[in-house]
C-alpha cells in the first residue's frame, strides 16, 4: 500500500486479456476491473507477531476456534501470525512511521499465509518476512539476479532466505512473464497457485485451502468495517491486498488487513463484500482470490 498517486500500467499481448499493475496505493484513485493488481515490498518493518512455526491453515471447528489450538477464538487464532504493513507497536514495530509511504498489501498478505502454513522460520521478523514473500515472486526466484532488479530495488539473504526490497514497483495479482507476481510467489513455495472470482468460490477455496489473498480497494465504507484503527488513507478508492481464512461460525471469514492496527477481524460475507465492490460502479462486484493447492511443501 503506497500513499503515492495510483499507478495504472496496462499490459496487451495479442490475443489476451489486458493485464494492469496498480500500486497498492492509499491515494485516491480507481483500478480497472482486470484480474491483475499491485502490491511491492519494503522489507524496514519487524514482527513480533510470528512466535513460533504454525500449523497449516485447519478447518475451523464447531467451538469457534481452529482446530488445533483449541482454547483460542479464530481471530486469536489468526493473530498469531497478523502483521502490518505499516509502523504498529504490536504488529509491526518497525514498519514506516508514515503511513503514506507503505506498499505492501501484497507481500505482507502472502507473508500472512505462509507464516499461517508455517513456511516461514520461527519467530521472522515482519520486515524479513515481508521481504521473503515479496522474492518468492520473482520470475528467477531463488536464483534473483541483483543487476536485473528495479532502481531502488536491493537484494539480500536472512537466516538463508532470499529478501527483495523494493518499496515502489509493481507486483502482479496473475503470473506475467518475466514479473513478480502473487501467483509465482505461491508456486515458489511448492504450490499451485487457484483463482476465484465468485462467492461460492471464494467460500470453497477458504474452506477448503485454509486461507486466500483478495483483492479489492480500502474505501470508506470498508474502513467503516474496522473496529480499530485503520491506517491513513487518502479519499477515494485505493487498490489493496488482504489475506482471509475461515471462521468456525457459518458465512463468516476471519479478515486480516495489513493496513488494519486492531489485527484481525470476524467478518459477514455483506461486511466483506464491501472490500470487492467496484470503485466505478458501487452496484458491480468484482471478487479476485488466489490461493494454492495442496502440496507436500505446504502440508507437511
Amino acid at each position: 500500500m503506497v500513499l503515492i498517486q495510483l499507478l495504472l500500467v496496462a499490459t496487451v499481448a495479442p490475443g489476451s486479456t489486458p493485464s494492469v499493475a496498480a500500486e497498492c496505493d492509499t491515494t485516491a484513485g480507481v483500478v480497472d476491473e482486470i484480474r491483475v493488481v499491485l502490491g511491492a515490498d519494503e522489507p524496514t518493518e519487524d514482527a513480533g507477531v510470528v512466535e513460533a512455526a504454525l500449523p497449516g491453515a485447519v478447518e475451523p471447528t464447531e467451538d469457534d476456534s481452529q482446530d488445533g489450538v483449541a482454547d483460542l477464538s479464530d481471530v486469536d487464532w489468526a493473530n498469531q501470525f497478523f502483521m502490518t504493513q505499516i509502523h504498529d507497536p504490536r504488529w509491526n514495530p518497525s514498519g514506516r512511521i508514515s503511513d503514506t509511504k507503505s506498499s505492501n498489501c501484497g507481500p505482507a498478505s502472502l507473508a500472512m499465509l505462509l507464516s499461517a502454513e508455517g513456511v516461514l522460520p520461527a519467530g521472522m521478523e515482519a520486515a524479513a518476512a515481508i521481504g521473503h514473500a515479496r522474492a518468492t515472486m520473482y520470475p528467477d526466484y531463488p536464483e534473483i539476479d541483483a543487476s536485473n532488479l528495479p532502481e531502488g530495488a536491493s537484494l539480500y539473504k536472512d537466516d538463508g532466505l532470499v529478501l527483495v526490497n523494493d518499496n515502489d514497483h509493481a507486483v502482479y495479482f496473475d503470473q506475467v512473464e518475466d514479473k513478480p507476481s502473487l501467483a509465482q510467489g505461491i508456486s515458489h513455495t511448492g504450490a499451485k497457485p487457484v483463482f476465484g472470482y465468485s462467492w461460492s468460490e471464494v467460500d470453497t477455496l477458504v474452506r477448503s485451502h485454509g486461507a486466500v489473498i483478495a483483492h479489492g480497494h480500502i474505501t470508506e465504507q470498508w474502513i467503516e468495517r474496522f473496529p480499530g484503527e485503520y491506517g491513513s488513507v487518502s479519499a477515494g478508492a485505493v487498490s489493496h491486498f488482504i489475506a482471509v481464512f475461515p471462521a468456525s461460525t457459518e458465512g463468516d471469514f476471519v479478515v486480516s488487513d495489513p493496513m488494519h492496527k486492531g489485527g484481525a477481524v470476524l467478518m459477514s460475507q455483506g461486511d466483506l463484500q464491501t472490500f470487492f465492490k467496484s470503485p466505478i460502479n458501487e452496484y458491480d462486484t468484482a471478487i479476485r482470490v488466489v490461493t494454492w493447492d495442496e502440496s507436500p511443501g505446504l502440508s507437511e
